[in-house]
């Protein structure tokens, strides 16, 4: 699958599409980790947050929500 990965170090998606509070961690605001499928409009269609930072959707979840937006 070709999906393109976005890094956001200085947290502007975080803030634009309104995910969560950031907690602190050595002094830095840190934001857990979040998987965002986003349509070519921009709009956010479906988004997992992560419960900590090890924590992701597995590809099978994003296959089944990028069918049910395909299926839309």
């Amino acid at each position: 699958m070709n999906l393109p990965l976005l890094a956001d170090p200085g947290s502007s998606i975080h803030e634009a599409y309104g995910i969560v509070e950031p907690y602190r961690f050595h002094n830095r605001d840190m934001y857990l980790p979040a998987t965002l499928l986003i349509d070519k409009q921009g709009v956010l269609r479906w988004m997992y947050i992560s419960k900590k930072n090890s924590d992701r959707p597995s590809l099978d979840s994003i296959v089944e929500q990028l069918d049910k937006l395909n299926a839309e």
